[in-house]
């Protein structure tokens, strides 16, 4: 067996989040949701079309000022952020609230990628290790949850998501900590993701190999060397099972 450890990206690689709607659009429906809470709570009116548009462009203004350290940003900031710019008054639990209302239509439109559980399982019966290295400005614990209602969850070794660990992908010390929890080395170990950038040059820069999962309409032109590709989970088999 080629490898005996196979690191998965979430999003657009195990579950599909921008299915219905893209984070954009999602961003305006969690807001809508949340505005009548903020409103009860912090007894001011905000457009939810307004509070949307602000939080977006601190978000954006965020990973922006990061782009460089990488460093994870706290969604729980960023909304207090946002909403203190409306003039509202933060009490105890009004950030956490609003971000648990704020991503129920995410929550509601994820769907798994087909034969994602199949893959986990069969490389589970083989004894291959199973870790997950994730980018989210969300709390580790909702992404876990969907994990657990799609049956993923029970055949990952470790997760790790950059809202805990603090710095994001492609920081090397992000991967660096997956072969730790792992016990294995680069050479024994192999990431699968969607994002050229995250799942590929960056394992690749510490010599863990790298297959993309390819996603129609990104643009996937600016690596060098182009990684092995696949399009359907299921191919996987042929590659680390073989």
């Amino acid at each position: 067996m080629k490898f005996d450890t196979v690191l998965f990206d979430l999003g657009g690689t195990l579950i599909i989040y921008e299915n219905k709607h893209t984070w954009r659009e999602l961003a305006f429906l969690g807001c809508e949701r949340a505005s009548p809470f903020v409103e009860e709570v912090a007894g001011i009116p905000i457009s939810a079309d307004n509070l949307a548009s602000r939080l977006l462009e601190i978000i954006d203004s965020a990973l922006k000022a990061h782009g460089e350290d990488l460093a994870e940003i706290r969604i729980y900031d960023l909304v207090t952020e946002a909403l203190l710019s409306f003039g509202a008054t933060i009490t105890n639990g009004l950030p956490a609230k609003f971000v648990e209302i704020y991503y129920r239509p995410t929550t509601e439109q994820i769907v798994p990628e087909p034969g994602a559980r199949e893959l986990l399982m069969k490389l589970k019966k083989r004894g291959i290790k199973i870790g997950l290295v994730s980018n989210s400005i969300f709390p580790a614990s909702f992404h876990r949850a969907e994990m657990e209602t799609f049956g993923m969850l029970e055949f990952f070794d470790f997760t790790i998501f950059s809202s805990e660990f603090g710095v994001r992908k492609p920081k090397n010390e992000i991967y660096q900590k997956a072969l730790e929890l792992a016990g294995s080395e680069p050479q024994r170990s192999v990431f699968v993701g969607d994002s050229m950038l995250e799942d590929v040059i960056g394992p690749r820069a510490l010599g863990i190999a790298a297959i993309l999962k390819y996603v129609d309409g990104r643009d996937y032109s600016f690596d060098a060397v182009p990684p092995e590709t696949i399009r359907k989970l299921a191919q996987l088999e042929g590659i680390l099972l073989e």
